[in-house]
């Protein structure tokens, strides 16, 4: 006959075959590194119909993740945590719309546990959303004085920061999808390291960053008139935004050691050559102990009859003047590129590598066809012109379509480059390579590679 003690035990439903109740005989330390591997906040709770040890032992984890859980009933779940000192980690993913009123009562609800990493949202892809009945609202950020990391990914609301108080021991800053005032938050948050503002909007035009401590500086913005950065410490940067009036850029970083910055200008602001030629975006790119690159994408509008800002002033948006690698990615349109790419060649002739990049768009190329009265015909003196390219060792030009003015911009480039080591050619298909030979057997010092898309190449 079995002990007294075990039969009520099983009765209970605590026991196992044997009587002997194995589960509440487990270290408290190894019961909860079992929660802990569930994954979830919800898996665990339901651990409680294990036994009666197991019942609320789920509190006392130290990292909570709530997924697919109503904000109710995390902040319910939450009311339940009585000692918030050891929580490191507090990650809510809201699956569905949700109001203001509801995500600054979350966000209140998270502040009393204090975590040492919160994480409230969705991600990149798919920040939480606004029910749209709501309209657009603004929720309350409560003051974290504990909280090291911090993200929010939230869309369609606005966020308002405390109106006391500052984020001491904040170090990691994450926000995605959200609208912001940087001159309101920013200065609340002294000891940031990593900034991450993702596909932010802001409620004034200006975003300003001066963080004495900041390394890691992430800006994906919508449209902007005024960057303002000043960090003195920082070592990487990214920046993206789009343009769409007057840019006002202010940048002291001085020990930055990778610096990728980009910069997209919408219809609204013509960066212009030619009343032909578009510049699109212009990217720089410099990472320490590597070529310092500039990437540049141009396209053919015929449309084109203003000019906001030359090409060199596009450039100059980027604080990014000491560049020796040029890419060019040019939708050509069927139009004559030569004179567009020699006036870019002048803004920096010091270059050592460029890569020019030829794309045709059918379409356009059938319904606004390029004539002989065409404004990119009308410069015609540039197949005379010179650029020192005294610097230039590596020539590359990928979808060359072997047109006249083509193959006179490659000899024009051929004469111009005094130092070049090694050109690289990729022909569209169909096109010949007998001309292009023709041309680079007069430079014996250079080595040649053409080929077509196939990759049947032709080498001296």
């Amino acid at each position: 006959m079995p002990p007294q003690g075990a039969r009520r035990r099983q009765e209970d439903g605590d026991g196992g075959a044997d009587g002997v109740d194995r589960l509440s005989d487990l270290p408290e330390e190894l019961r909860l590194h079992i929660l802990g591997r569930l994954g979830s906040a919800s898996e665990a709770a339901r651990t409680s119909v294990l036994s009666r040890r197991w019942r609320g032992l789920w509190i006392a984890l130290p990292e909570l993740t709530f997924r697919g859980v109503g904000t109710g009933s995390v902040e319910a779940a939450l009311a339940q945590v009585t000692s918030p000192a050891a929580l490191d980690l507090l990650d809510v993913r809201v699956e569905e719309p949700t109001t203001p009123a509801r995500v600054s009562s979350l966000l209140r609800a998270a502040a009393r546990l204090a975590p040492r990493v919160l994480a409230v949202g969705g991600d990149e892809d798919s920040p939480v959303l606004q029910r749209a009945k709501e309209g657009r609202g603004t929720f309350d950020l409560p003051c974290l004085d504990r909280t090291a990391s911090l993200k929010i990914s939230i869309s369609e609301m606005s966020l308002a920061p405390p109106s006391s108080g500052e984020f001491a021991a904040l170090t990691s800053l994450s926000i995605i999808w959200g609208q912001i005032d940087s001159a309101a938050l920013l200065p609340l948050c002294p000891c940031l390291r990593v900034l991450v503002l993702y596909a932010c909007f802001w409620l004034e035009d200006d975003v300003i960053v001066h963080l004495p401590l900041l390394e890691e500086l992430v800006l994906n913005a919508g449209f902007v008139e005024c960057i303002d950065i000043e960090a003195p410490v920082l070592k990487k940067v990214e920046v993206e935004v789009l343009v769409e009036d007057e840019l006002s850029v202010s940048f002291s970083a001085p020990m930055v050691e990778k610096f990728d910055w980009y910069l997209r200008y919408e219809y609204n602001i013509d960066v212009a050559f030619g009343q032909l030629w578009r510049m699109d975006s212009v990217r720089g790119l410099h990472i320490q102990g590597q070529l310092p690159c500039l990437k540049i994408q141009l396209s053919a509008d015929p449309d084109l009859t203003d000019e906001d800002w030359d090409f060199a002033e596009g450039v100059a948006q980027l604080r990014f003047a000491n560049f020796s690698v040029l890419k060019l990615d040019i939708l050509t349109n069927g139009h004559d590129f030569g004179p567009m790419v020699l006036h870019l060649l002048q803004i920096r002739p010091v270059i050592q590598r460029l890569r020019i990049s030829v794309e045709e768009n059918d379409s356009c190329t059938v319904n606004f066809p390029c004539s002989e009265n065409c404004r990119c015909k009308q410069l015609n003196n540039w197949r005379s012109e010179s650029v020192p390219l005294t610097n230039l060792e590596v020539l590359e030009i990928m979808d060359l379509g072997g047109k006249d003015h083509e193959l006179d911009f490659l000899k024009l480039l051929l004469q111009c480059a005094t130092v070049l080591k090694r050109m690289t050619v990729r022909l569209v298909d169909g096109v010949s390579s007998k001309e292009i030979r023709r041309i680079y057997k007069k430079y014996p010092n250079v080595e040649c590679v053409v080929y077509r898309r196939k990759r049947s190449k032709t080498e001296r």
